[in-house]
């Protein structure tokens, strides 16, 4: 159960520092989402391979088969969007996520869909809150377009792994 408590506080307060940067500086605020988004992004792609893998629990394999195509989808519409408005988004997960994503592979197996099913709500209420700030907040451009696009395919994700914490 250690796993399944501190993956989402490290995820948390990871995203929640990159929120803060740079409200001043329209340049360094797309910066600062297109990189928070797409590491964000890749994590939970990463975690949700682990859980395809390794997962027993059906209702939390099949939530990370659907995270896979659609943050697989999400990844290459941010991508495009922070390229159109001159921004560049990370191509490989970060070293933190990575470590995160590492600790859930090496989770027993008897806690492993809810250490994934406990990273991916944390993942998701920080995702959202991103999301919907930088579609408020941002700059205008088409990171902040996109960022309207995803909120809601994030807001279903967030209702889906609630359903299934609350079991």
């Amino acid at each position: 159960m250690k796993i399944s408590k501190m993956l989402p506080i490290v995820l948390a307060a990871t995203l929640a520092g990159t929120v803060c940067i740079a409200a001043d500086d329209p340049r360094k605020a797309a910066q600062a989402f297109a990189t928070a988004a797409a590491s964000a992004n890749m994590f939970e792609i990463e975690a949700a391979k682990v859980e395809a893998a390794k997962g027993k629990d059906g209702p939390a394999k099949q939530f990370a088969a659907d995270m896979l195509k659609d943050h697989a989808k999400a990844g290459r519409e941010l991508e495009a969007a922070a390229k159109a408005d001159g921004m560049t988004v990370p191509t490989s997960i970060d070293a933190e996520s990575k470590k995160k994503v590492d600790a859930l592979a090496s989770a027993d197996s008897a806690n492993l869909d809810q250490a994934y099913l406990s990273t991916q709500l944390t993942a998701h209420q920080e995702a959202v809150k991103l999301f919907e700030n930088y579609s408020k907040t941002g700059p205008d451009g088409q990171l902040k377009n996109t960022a309207g696009k995803i909120l809601p395919d994030l807001r279903m994700h967030l209702v889906r792994v609630q359903g299934l914490t609350s079991k």
